[in-house]
C-alpha cells in the first residue's frame, strides 16, 4: 500500500464521517470517555513517579536504613559516619550524597516567611550534576564540619517567588531561624528538591545548620544520629541488585565493628519508589498501586471501545449494500477492509484529541479540590510530557484497530448477489452480527459490575475509616504550629513566649481546654527515640526498641479526650527541676513489662544521654502516623522536660473550633506580629488530610468515577443492543399486532430478550470480580474483598438500570403502528 492509496482511505473515510455526524459524535464522545479515563490516570502516575530533572536520572538510588522490628517504618535514616562509610564503596557508586528537610523561616527586607529547605552534603550538587541557575552551589566538601560557614542556596521557584527573579540577591545577607545567612547561588530551574510533592524553597549545608548536634560536634561523629535520607549514584552498568550485593557487604561490616550498627541493613531501591519517603510498606505497595489503577481504568476503555464496536457493526449494516457495490466494481477485500479501518482510526484520534482534553480539565479540577492538610509549599506537577503523548498515540491507534477490525472483516464479506437486488438485506448475515453485538453488550455489563464493586467496596471502606477510633476525640479541637526559632527566638525566650500566649487563649470565648505538642496524630512532623529498660544490657541505642515519642503540656490528654488508663498524666510539677517522667500508651507498657504493673517502673532514652525516666501512667491506644496503623508503642514526655521551639498549640471550645481560628491568630501577632503561623486548622481537618481519610477519599473518588463511566457506557451499549433488535424485527411486530397479538406480549418479548443480556452480564461480572478483588483487598479497610452487602447491592442498581434500559425500547415496540411496519422494508 502507498502513501497515496492511503491519503485516499482517508480522505474518504473522513467524507463518510462527515455525512454522519450524529454516528461520529456518539462515537467519539465514547471514545473520548475511555481514553480520557487511561491518559488521566497514566498522566497523574506518571507525574508523581516522573524521574528527576538531573543527568541519567535512572542511575540516581535510595539507600535506606532497614531496622528489624520497626513497626512504623520511618527509620529509614542513617548517622553522618555511617554515610562515609558507605562512601568507600565507589566501585558501586560514583557519589553517595545525603539531605534532611527542615521548616524554618527566612528574613529577608525586613519580613520572615516559612522556610521549606534541605540541609544537605557537600556533594549534593555535584552529585546530582546540577549546574546553578545564577551564582554558585555548595560545592564537594564544603559544610561538613561544625560551625560552617552559613551559606544558603535559593530554590528556583523560590527566588523568582520572594525576590523576584532578583539576580542582585547573590552574595545578600539574610536571615534563616534568626541567624545570618549568605545567599551563594540559585538552583536550577525545574528542580524542586528530592522530597517528592513538596517544592523545596533552599538548601543549606548540613555544617551550617545550627541544631544542638552540629554546635556539639557530635553531629559528625555520633552514630546514633539518624537524620540524613541517603542517595547514591550508580557507576554506568552497575544494577541494583549488584549494589545491594555491595551495601549488605557494608552492612555486615559495620554490624562487627560498632555496636551502634547492629542488626542494621539497608536497602536499594529505585528513586521513584522511594517517594515521599522510602517507607518499607509504601515501597511495596506502589507496583500494585499502579498496576490496579490502570487495570481499571483498561478495563473503561475495553467498554468504551466494544460499545463502538456495537456502533459500527450498525453501521457496517448500512453499507453492506455500498461494500458489496465497491466488491463488484473490482475492490479487492483487503481495500474494503482498509477503508473501513481509515474510519475507526480517524474516530478514535478525534477521540484521543477529545480525551486529552477531557482529562486535563478533570485533573486540574481534581487537584484543585485536594486538600492535602499541610502548609507548606506544594510542587504537585502533573503536566502531559511525551510519555503521556506516546501513551496516547498508541491507544488511538490501537483502539482505532480493534474497534474496526470485526465489523470491517463482517462488512467486507458482504454477498453481492445477496445484497444487490431489491430488499435483499442480508438476513443470517444481520442475525450473525446480532449475536456479535449481544455477545458485546454482556461484556460490557460484566466490566461495568467489576468495575462498580471495586468502586462500592472502595466507598465502604472510606465509610468504615471515618468510624474508625482513632484513640482520641478531633472534634471541637482547633491547631496551630508556630516555630519562634524561625525568626531567632532563643529557648527560654520560646517558652516565655508560649506561656503568656496558652494564658492570653485560655481567656478567648468558649475555650475549654488549650494543650502544647511537639507534634499531633497523622500529622506530616513526627519523631521516635529509642528506650531501653533500667537494666536491660544492650546497645544504647537498640534499632527493636524504637519507639513513637511526642512532649507534651499538662492538658494535652485532656484537650484530646485521650483516655489515661492506669497512674496519673502530667501536671504542672512535672518540670526541668523535678524528677523525669514519662506516659506511655498500652501497646508500649505491654511489650517492655508484658503482665507487670508498669507504674514506677524506668526507661533509658538514649537522646537524654541514658538518664532515668519513670513511668507515671498509661494512655490507651491511639492512632499516631496512620487511620490503618496496627498499634504501635509510643511515649509522652512533659514539655518542661523536652521543650522545643516548634509546638502545635491545641484548643478545645464548646463552640465551632473555626471561630477561634482569627481570635487565636490574633493573640498570636499581638504578641509578635512578625512569628509565622502555619497549619492554623480543626483537628477535623488535620485527619482528614494525607496520611488520614485523604487516601481512602482519593481512592474512591478516582474508583466511583471509573465505575460511572463503565455504567454509563454499558448501559448504552444494552440499550443499543436491544432496540436495534427491536428496530430488525419491527416488521415482525407488526405482524403479530396485526393478528391481534397481546402488545404487552410484545414488550415482553423484546423485554426478554435484553434482561438475558442483563443476566448474562451481571453473572458473568460476579465470578470475574469474586476472583479479582481478594488480589486487591490490600486496599480495602476494614472491608472484605468479598464484601457480600457491598456485592449486592451493586447488582441490584445494575439489574434496576439494567431493566430500565431494556424496557424503553420493549414500550416502543408495543406502540408500532401495523400500516407501518409492514412497509418497513
Amino acid at each position: 500500500m502507498n502513501g497515496s492509496a492511503l491519503g485516499q482511505d482517508l480522505k474518504f473515510a473522513w467524507r463518510q464521517i462527515r455525512r454522519a455526524p450524529g454516528f461520529a459524535f456518539s462515537a467519539i464522545l465514547t471514545l473520548a470517555l475511555g481514553i480520557g479515563a487511561n491518559t488521566g490516570i497514566f498522566s497523574l502516575l506518571t507525574g508523581y513517579l516522573r524521574p528527576l530533572p538531573v543527568p541519567h536520572s535512572d542511575r540516581i538510588v535510595i539507600i535506606a536504613a532497614d531496622f528489624p522490628s520497626d513497626q512504623a517504618g520511618f527509620r529509614y535514616r542513617f548517622s553522618y559516619p555511617a554515610l562515609l562509610d558507605y562512601r568507600s564503596a565507589t566501585g558501586i557508586f560514583s557519589d553517595v550524597l545525603a539531605f534532611d528537610t527542615r521548616i524554618g523561616g527566612l528574613t529577608a527586607h525586613g519580613k520572615t516567611t516559612q522556610f521549606v529547605y534541605h540541609v544537605v552534603t557537600g556533594d549534593f550538587f555535584a552529585g546530582l550534576n546540577l549546574s546553578a541557575a545564577a551564582g554558585r552551589l555548595i560545592e564537594r566538601g564544603e559544610g561538613e564540619h561544625s560551625n560552617s560557614e552559613r551559606i544558603v542556596v535559593l530554590g528556583y521557584s523560590f527566588w523568582q517567588r520572594r525576590f523576584a527573579g532578583d539576580p542582585s540577591v547573590i552574595g545578600t545577607i539574610v536571615r534563616v531561624d534568626g541567624d545570618a545567612a549568605r545567599v551563594i547561588g540559585v538552583a536550577p530551574a525545574g528542580f524542586h528538591g528530592l522530597y517528592q510533592g513538596a517544592e523545596i524553597e533552599g538548601y543549606m549545608p548540613i555544617g551550617a545548620w545550627r541544631g544542638p548536634a552540629t554546635r556539639s560536634g557530635r553531629l559528625f561523629t555520633d552514630r546514633t544520629i539518624r537524620f540524613l535520607t541517603r542517595f547514591g549514584r550508580l557507576r554506568p552498568g552497575t544494577s541494583i541488585p549488584t549494589a545491594q550485593v555491595a551495601v549488605d557487604v557494608i552492612a555486615r561490616r559495620l554490624q562487627d565493628q560498632y555496636p551502634e550498627e547492629r542488626n542494621i541493613t539497608a536497602r536499594v531501591l529505585p528513586e521513584p519508589l522511594a517517594r515521599p519517603v522510602p517507607v518499607r510498606f509504601l515501597s511495596n505497595l506502589w507496583p500494585l498501586i499502579r498496576g490496579v489503577t490502570l487495570g481499571l481504568a483498561a478495563l473503561v476503555m475495553l467498554i468504551a471501545c466494544m460499545n463502538v464496536a456495537n456502533l459500527l457493526l450498525v453501521r457496517a449494516t448500512v453499507r453492506e449494500r455500498e461494500m458489496a457495490v465497491r466488491a463488484a466494481l473490482g475492490s479487492g477485500r483487503g481495500r474494503l477492509i482498509r477503508l473501513l479501518l481509515a474510519e475507526s482510526v480517524l474516530l478514535s484520534i478525534g477521540g484521543t484529541i477529545a480525551g486529552l482534553l477531557a482529562a486535563r480539565w478533570a485533573t486540574d479540577l481534581f487537584l484543585a479540590t485536594l486538600d492535602l492538610g499541610v502548609d507548606v509549599p506544594l510542587n504537585l506537577d502533573f503536566h502531559y510530557d511525551w510519555r503521556v503523548f506516546v501513551y496516547a498515540a498508541a491507544m488511538s491507534l490501537v483502539t482505532g484497530v480493534f474497534v474496526g477490525l470485526v465489523p470491517a472483516l463482517r462488512a467486507s464479506r458482504a454477498q453481492v448477489t445477496a445484497l444487490l437486488h431489491d430488499g435483499g438485506y442480508g438476513g443470517s448475515v444481520g442475525g450473525g452480527r446480532q449475536r456479535v453485538r449481544s455477545i458485546l453488550a454482556v461484556a460490557q455489563l460484566a466490566g461495568s459490575l467489576v468495575l462498580l464493586i471495586v468502586a462500592g467496596l472502595c466507598i465502604r471502606t472510606l465509610h468504615r475509616a471515618q468510624f474508625v477510633d482513632l484513640g482520641f476525640d478531633p472534634e471541637h479541637v482547633l491547631t496551630v504550629r508556630l516555630d519562634p526559632h524561625q525568626i531567632g527566638y532563643t529557648l527560654p525566650r520560646s517558652d516565655g513566649f508560649y506561656k503568656e500566649l496558652e494564658r492570653r487563649v485560655r481567656t478567648l470565648p468558649g475555650v475549654e481546654n488549650v494543650s502544647m505538642s511537639f507534634s499531633v496524630p497523622m500529622g506530616y512532623i513526627f519523631d521516635s527515640c529509642a528506650i531501653q529498660r533500667e537494666g536491660q544490657v544492650v546497645s544504647a541505642d537498640d534499632p527493636q526498641a524504637a519507639v513513637g515519642c511526642n512532649p507534651v503540656t499538662s492538658e494535652y490528654f485532656a484537650t484530646m479526650r485521650i483516655p489515661i488508663v492506669q497512674g496519673r498524666g502530667f501536671t504542672q510539677y512535672d518540670d526541668e527541676k523535678s524528677a523525669n517522667v514519662i506516659v506511655v500508651n498500652e501497646t508500649l507498657a505491654q511489650q517492655v513489662w508484658p503482665g507487670q504493673n508498669p507504674i514506677g517502673k524506668r526507661l533509658t532514652i538514649s537522646r537524654f544521654t541514658g538518664s532515668l525516666w519513670q513511668v507515671v501512667g498509661v494512655t490507651r491506644n491511639s492512632k499516631y502516623l496512620a487511620v490503618f496503623e496496627d498499634p504501635l508503642p509510643h511515649v509522652y514526655f512533659s514539655m518542661p522536660q523536652s521543650s522545643s521551639f516548634l509546638r502545635v498549640l491545641q484548643v478545645k471550645s464548646s463552640s465551632a473550633p473555626e471561630v477561634l481560628g482569627p481570635l487565636v491568630e490574633r493573640e498570636i501577632q499581638a504578641l509578635d506580629p512578625e512569628m509565622p503561623v502555619a497549619d492554623l486548622k480543626t483537628m477535623r481537618q488535620m485527619v482528614a488530610g494525607g496520611m488520614g481519610y485523604l487516601m481512602f477519599r482519593v481512592g474512591a473518588v478516582q474508583a466511583t468515577a471509573m465505575g460511572v463511566l463503565g455504567l454509563l457506557l454499558a448501559i448504552v451499549g444494552v440499550y443499543g443492543v436491544v432496540s436495534y433488535g427491536a428496530a430488525q424485527r419491527t416488521r415482525e411486530m407488526g405482524i403479530r399486532l396485526a393478528l391481534g397479538a397481546d402488545p404487552s406480549a410484545v414488550r415482553a418479548l423484546v423485554l426478554r430478550q435484553g434482561l438475558v443480556l442483563v443476566g448474562g452480564g451481571i453473572a458473568f461480572g460476579l465470578a470475574i470480580a469474586a476472583a479479582v478483588t481478594p488480589f486487591i483487598a490490600r486496599f480495602f479497610f476494614m472491608v472484605s474483598a468479598t464484601d457480600v452487602p457491598t456485592f449486592a447491592t451493586v447488582t441490584a442498581i445494575l439489574c434496576v438500570i439494567g431493566v430500565v434500559a431494556c424496557y424503553l425500547p420493549a414500550r416502543r415496540a408495543m406502540r408500532v403502528d401495523p400500516m407501518i411496519a409492514l412497509r418497513h422494508e
